[in-house]
């Protein structure tokens, strides 16, 4: 075994602490170097190769032959980069936050004596170049998520030129004889190429399906075929709505129709899809003729939803089952012309493959797209013909109309004819790829507003349905939650104006989407309408608008919790009185709303020094307009507090008067002895004069003035009063009832009996039990009461004219 010396040189010790120094320091600056490093380090790669791919997008979008298709997929490769930079932004922006926090506590650089510490300098100097760093880094992600922004509006444009120039391009009109005579002369060549590729299509099949191949492809098409007809005879005994129900409610037709629009759809559809992939497992179908393939896929998919639609909504067999108010000739016809112009559209889809199979001619393509939208227009002008509104149809047999309604067949009709018209003068003209273009736009719309419809009338009759009290939902919520039954009933048709309204939006983006706004350019609306665009320093979005909707809601349920224990647990249990507890209570409430709205605001990114400036700035709107508003409301804050009038007093204001019910944040509740409810705001309360009979105590004073004859005893009538007073038990003993002789008149001696109660609200009932007790004892004791004294009578009028006149009379005969 080695053995080390004891004790080395001193020349040994000097290298191995320089080593060991060397490696600490190492080490120490491995553990210093802050975290930051390396996030910056590494945003700054990424937006390297953000920019780098950026300047390639760019320079391929530089051609001016590139498809839409191309576009597409230069569009797809935005998107990724714009996230990432996104990334960056949302990954920097919270540490230069910090860094700028951490600068502010620093400060500037001063010149005062005494100087500071060469350690705070050299950590502001490090400070600020974290932060330049940041800040810079920040600058250029934010300048490359303009251009991509940019970027994506350019391809857009692009990508509508490119549908504009496609869809209004002149062509031949399809009553030109030169486009007639061109498809003659290339209809032979056509036959042949497609004889041609249907030769070698049936060769290679042939030569694929050979052996065990052949038996098994004929057993899945066997059992395609034998499921597809036991299927369809389950559905056709699935599909017969419930006969004994003969007045069924709008909830049991829609989902009635809605029960057989999927099952008569989905059973087809499923067999071509399920035949289509068995071909394309034996590989008998190769990659040049799948889009016709395809196309005879989307043929049965069309036909199938069209009649599933066209039963379900239309019922032309079940008339007490339908929906729409149409007659019976109505909907059968509606029915038939919704199936024809699916299967026109999915024919003239299936001959556009095959002609792009066979590479044919413009000419003939533009012959095959004209004829298709032309028998479309006349199919609906044919069917069209002759259907008129109900009301019409009925007009008199049924008498004046009592109640009208609004009709939507009128216009519908209008808007059909438009479009007809719109396509016969398209084809017609020249114009073939727009006429077909409506022609699918008219599929499109018609299949939208149908189960549009549907839906609306599903979740209107559903949820009005579910929320009712017998149902089993709103039992569940009455019992669980306590919800009251006409909340409930408010709560299903708000939630069912909310799905329509979402509906609607939902149906409109979507009959948009072909003429020119793709799906992607709707979800990145989606995505910035939802998670947020920035303006200043604020990030407004309805997702962080709805957060904090929920967020203020919430505080406010723990607020209304709060207060309905104070008030039905806590406080009870107190010596508190009546309008201490409902100050306590309602000063709860508004500290809960404060502390929620402050909640919410701060998660919308307002803080109080936003909302100071923007205080600021209402200033003086709130000085002049809003200038009663906030005295009244901190007169109610001062009347809470100050408790000069509480919750439960007796006041009087001017000539009424009655007991405060409730201190709002406005105004205060006064109920007057009639039940009448006086509002009164809070300013006058506090600037006005106000009795308060129960301020301090509930003892009242009660003055009943008597007066009766001269020859009654003063002594007697005293001491007969005191002795009914005291005689009442609502009459306090301290102090105690006294009888005041006030006056002596020419004809009646007058008293006046004062005493207490001590519930100055009952001294109302205490005064007549007085005056009936006192009515009775002197009637026993043979005093009388004196008559009311009579009014002194009016002094006399003279006429001073006519004695005047009077005068000159005696005078003049006297002469």
């Amino acid at each position: 075994m080695l053995k080390l010396p004891s004790t080395l040189p001193r020349r040994a010790l000097v290298p191995a602490a320089a080593l060991l120094f060397l490696l600490l320091g190492s080490l120490s600056a491995g553990f210093a170097q802050t975290p930051a490093e390396p996030a910056r380090q590494n945003a700054s790669q990424r937006l390297d190769g953000v920019r780098a791919e950026l300047d390639q997008l760019e320079q391929s979008l530089r051609r001016d032959d590139l498809s839409d298709s191309q576009l597409v997929a230069r569009r797809a490769d935005v998107d990724p980069l714009a996230a990432t930079v996104q990334e960056v932004i949302d990954q920097l922006t919270p540490r230069l936050d910090s860094s700028k926090a951490r600068l502010d506590q620093l400060g500037p650089k001063t010149d005062k004596q005494p100087p500071e510490d060469a350690s705070v300098d050299s950590e502001r100097a490090d400070q600020q170049k974290v932060f330049n760093d940041i800040d810079g880094l920040l600058k250029r992600a934010r300048l490359l998520g303009v251009e991509l922004e940019q970027t994506k509006a350019f391809i857009v444009s692009r990508r509508r030129g490119l549908f504009t120039r496609a869809l209004f391009t002149r062509s031949f009109s399809i009553l030109s004889p030169d486009l007639w005579m061109s498809v003659a002369s290339e209809i032979p060549r056509d036959l042949k190429a497609a004889g041609t590729i249907g030769g070698d299509w049936l060769s290679g099949a042939g030569s694929r399906l050979e052996g065990w191949r052949a038996v098994l492809f004929i057993s899945l098409l066997a059992a395609i075929a034998f499921a597809y007809a036991l299927v369809s005879r389950i559905a056709r005994r699935v599909l017969r709505r419930e006969p004994t129900i003969e007045e069924p409610t709008r909830l049991h037709k829609v989902l009635g129709a809605l029960w057989v629009a999927l099952v008569t759809s989905v059973v087809p559809i499923v067999a071509a899809i399920a035949l289509a992939e068995t071909l394309r497992a034996f590989d008998l179908v190769g990659s040049r003729l799948d889009p016709l393939l395809q196309s005879l896929v989307d043929l049965v998919r069309r036909l199938a939803l069209a009649a599933g639609i066209a039963r379900g909504l239309l019922a032309p067999l079940r008339s007490n089952w339908r929906l729409l108010d149409l007659g019976d000739a109505v909907a059968t016809r509606l029915a038939g012309l919704v199936i024809a112009v699916a299967g026109i559209l999915s024919l003239m889809k299936v001959v556009e493959a095959a002609n792009e199979l066979i590479a044919v001619s413009l000419p003939v393509a533009v012959a095959v797209r004209g004829l298709g939208a032309l028998a479309v227009a006349l199919v609906m002008a044919f069917s069209l013909k002759g259907i008129v509104s109900p009301q019409d149809d009925d007009e008199e047999c049924l008498g004046p109309r009592v109640a009208p309604v609004r009709d939507w067949y009128g216009p519908m009709r209008l808007l059909a004819w438009m479009a007809i018209t719109a396509i016969i003068a398209s084809v017609l003209i020249g114009y073939v790829a727009f006429g077909a273009f409506l022609v699918e736009q008219v599929v499109w719309v018609t299949f939208v507003g149908a189960m549009l419809y549907l839906l609306i009338v599903l979740a209107n009759e559903g949820l009005v349905v579910a929320l009712k009290p017998p149902a089993p939902v709103a039992r569940a919520f009455v019992t669980s939650l306590g919800v009251r039954r006409e909340s409930l009933e408010q709560l299903g048709v708000l939630l069912a104006g909310i799905c329509t309204v979402c509906l609607i939006v939902i149906a409109v983006l979507l009959v948009l989407a072909p003429w020119g706004i793709e799906s992607d350019d709707m979800l990145t609306n989606f995505r910035a309408a939802f998670f947020g665009f920035k303006v200043g320093d604020v990030t407004i979005s309805l997702s962080s608008i709805v957060f904090a909707l929920l967020a203020f809601g919430l505080g406010l349920f723990v607020t209304r919790t709060l207060q309905r224990w104070l008030e039905g647990s806590f406080l009870p249990r107190t010596q508190l009185d009546t309008g201490l507890r409902n100050s306590i209570r309602t000063s709860v409430g508004y500290l809960g709303f404060v502390l929620a709205a402050a909640l919410a605001l701060g998660y919308l990114g307002l803080s109080f020094e936003k909302l100071a400036i923007v205080a600021g700035a209402l200033s003086v709107g709130i000085g002049f307009g809003l200038q009663s508003i906030v005295s009244n409301f901190v007169s109610g804050l001062i009347l809470l507090w100050e408790r000069a009038i509480r919750v439960g007093d007796w006041v009087v204001l001017g000539e009424e008067q009655g007991y405060v019910k409730r201190i709002n944040v406005r105004s205060t509740e006064i109920e007057t002895f009639d039940r009448a409810t006086m509002i009164v705001p809070n300013s006058n309360l506090v600037t006005g004069v106000v009795k308060n009979w129960v301020r301090s105590d509930k003892v009242g004073r009660i003055r009943i003035p008597i007066s009766v004859n001269l020859v009654a005893e003063p002594e007697h009538v005293r001491d007969v009063l005191i002795e009914v007073a005291k005689a009442q038990d609502l009459v306090v003993r301290i102090p105690a009832p006294n009888v005041m002789f006030v006056a002596m008149t020419d004809n009646s001696l007058k008293f006046e009996l004062v005493c207490f109660v001590s519930d100055v609200e009952k001294s109302a009932r205490v005064k007549s039990d007085l005056h009936f007790a006192i009515y009775a004892q002197f009637k026993e004791a043979g005093i009388g009461i004196s008559p009311p004294a009579a009014p002194p009578a009016p002094p006399a009028v003279v006429n001073i004219g006519g004695l005047e006149r009077l005068g000159e009379i005696f005078e003049s005969a006297r002469k």
